[in-house]
Formats: C-alpha cells, sequence, structure tokens
C-alpha cells in the first residue's frame, strides 16, 4: 500500500485516466464546483462550464471567443480543446493542425487512450455530463511528460450536435474527490465483474486506476496485500502491522473502522518520496462483499496542506 521513494519518483507523472465508470454520480450540479477544496481546481471547473454553456447556447459561433489571445479562454493559464463525439477534434487554439483529425486513438505515456475517454461522455444518459481525465502529456520545457487534469463537459449545440468541452492543468492538486470517486469506482467495478477482472485493470498501467502518482489497493479482510501495484511480487503478504512514521497501526485502523461503516478516511504520518520529515496521507477505503469473502478496497494521497489541519 505504501509507495517506496523509487516507485515514486518512476511514476511521477505517469499515469492518467477518466473517472467515467459506471454509477459515478455526475458533476453537473447547481454548483459543479462546490465539491473541490482548492481554488484552482474550482476555477477550471467553473471556467469549462461556463465554456459549455456558451456552446449550448451559440454553438460553433462561440469558437472565435475561445481562440482570442488575453481572454479568459485563452491565455498563459489555459486554453480549450473540444471533440466531437467520435473523436474527431473540431477545435484546439494551440494545435489547429488537429483540427477535423480523427484522434480516437491518441495515448498518453503509458497507453491510456485520452480522447477515447473523453468521448466516453457522449454516451452517458445526463445532458451536462462531466468527468475528469489525468494523464501523462508533453509539457513542452521539461525531460519528462508531467501529469495533466483536464475536466470536460458535454455539451448540446443548438443544431443538436454533441461536443466534448474541456480544459486542463499541469501538476493540480490532487482532490479528496479526485480519490474518493475513484476508488468507488473501483469497488463498483469489483462487485460487478469480479476479482480476476477487477484485479487486472487494478494491475494495468495503461488503465483508469493508476492515477495521479497513486493507484487502487487491494487487501481481504484480515490485512492482507491482494493488489499492491508498488509491490506486484509481494501480494499475499500481511500488512496488519504496518505502521506509519510515528508507530501508528495504518492497516488495523482500517480494519476497525471498517467492522462498523462501508466506508472510512484513514490519515497517517509518511515521508514524501525523497524526503526525511512526515507528511499527512490520506486513504480512502471501501469494503466489497463478495461471494468469496469481503475486501478493503482504498487509494491514499499525500494531502497538500499542512500535517498539523484538521482534514
Amino acid at each position: 500500500m505504501v509507495l517506496r521513494a523509487c516507485f515514486r519518483a518512476f511514476r511521477i507523472g505517469l499515469a492518467g485516466l477518466l473517472f467515467t465508470a459506471p454509477g459515478i454520480r455526475s458533476f453537473a450540479a447547481a454548483d459543479p464546483a462546490a465539491p473541490y477544496l482548492y481554488e484552482e481546481t474550482r476555477q477550471l471547473v467553473r471556467v469549462v462550464e461556463a465554456a459549455a454553456a456558451r456552446v449550448e447556447a451559440e454553438g460553433e459561433a462561440a469558437f472565435a471567443e475561445f481562440a482570442r489571445p488575453g481572454s479568459r479562454w485563452f491565455n498563459e493559464q489555459r486554453y480549450f480543446f473540444i471533440y466531437d463525439a467520435t473523436g474527431v477534434c473540431v477545435f484546439h487554439p494551440v494545435a489547429p493542425h488537429l483540427v477535423g483529425l480523427d484522434l480516437g486513438e491518441l495515448r498518453d505515456f503509458y497507453g491510456k487512450p485520452v480522447i477515447r475517454r473523453i468521448t466516453e461522455l457522449a454516451a452517458r444518459p445526463e445532458p451536462a455530463a462531466a468527468d475528469w481525465i489525468f494523464y501523462l502529456w508533453e509539457e513542452g520545457t521539461q525531460f519528462f511528460p508531467m501529469w495533466k487534469s483536464s475536466y470536460v463537459r458535454r455539451a448540446t449545440t443548438p443544431e443538436g450536435r454533441v461536443l466534448l468541452v474541456g480544459s486542463g492543468v499541469y501538476n493540480l492538486r490532487v482532490e479528496r474527490e479526485f480519490v474518493r470517486r475513484q476508488v468507488d469506482a473501483a469497488a463498483e467495478l469489483l462487485a460487478a465483474e469480479g476479482r480476476a477482472a477487477a484485479f487486472a485493470a487494478f494491475n494495468d498501467l495503461s488503465s483508469r486506476f493508476v492515477f495521479l502518482n497513486t493507484y487502487i489497493f487491494v487487501l481481504d479482510d484480515a490485512g492482507r496485500a491482494l493488489v499492491d501495484p508498488a509491490f506486484p511480487t509481494m501480494e499475499g503478504r500481511s500488512l496488519r502491522g504496518f505502521r506509519d512514521f510515528v508507530g501508528h497501526l495504518v492497516v488495523e485502523e482500517m480494519i476497525e473502522k471498517l467492522r462498523s461503516a462501508d466506508e472510512a478516511w484513514v490519515q497517517y504520518k509518511w515521508p514524501l518520496p525523497g524526503g526525511r520529515t512526515p507528511s499527512r496521507k490520506v486513504a480512502y477505503i471501501r469494503k466489497v462483499r463478495l461471494p468469496d469473502g469481503d475486501v478493503i478496497v482504498g487509494s491514499d494521497f499525500f494531502m497538500a496542506s499542512p500535517i498539523w489541519m484538521r482534514m
């Protein structure tokens, strides 16, 4: 469950995925930005929602404003990309040569089908369906691909054409909501398709389940590792005695919390990769009841807020 520094260093920025698993609730709410803690996340959600609203009102006539340098839509911080339901790029102010091309097979560093994830939104029943894509992309000034987090919203033009409107940011801070939704999707996949199919997906670097420098782990109800992408050759070992930086029994707390609940948050202290002092790490866990025994599905991440601040 706990990543070694070398694993973290190698994996940083090396995965991406879209949260569009069945059963995940749509972000289209009274305020789609409300679930998020960080202002940069909320700003991205709100500007994409505003752009989608313009597409719904004006259709492709809105593209001219989206392409105006220095505007709210196109500046040093952001630009918009727009695809149709088949994966054809219909708008891209930074790479206009892509317009008109079918990019459905475009993949990130780990082989994740980025555009295919975008077009999955077109099949969702909600008119304003929206989700996140996390993927490795070339930033242009770095030697290695970097995490890019894109929020994408479905919009239907006045002519009835379904378009997918999105914008992304490099190195967006991990939100608790991102992790919660991903673990929920993993739990649903496990309950629907069983251990073999779900475990294969959780271990697949090109799947949606390796994301934002973390991944999905699975334990049995005795604390033995069933899925642990950081230590794939050590699956089956007991983690019940795992202690954090200050000696807290982390997995023991997980097991105890899930005795009386189906989901829980667990906080513990662990150094950042390459670091020596403890940082705050948080795990979201779910109990999944299977015919062959209950399991614990979860994911953990380092919080950006200070270690002394409450969750």
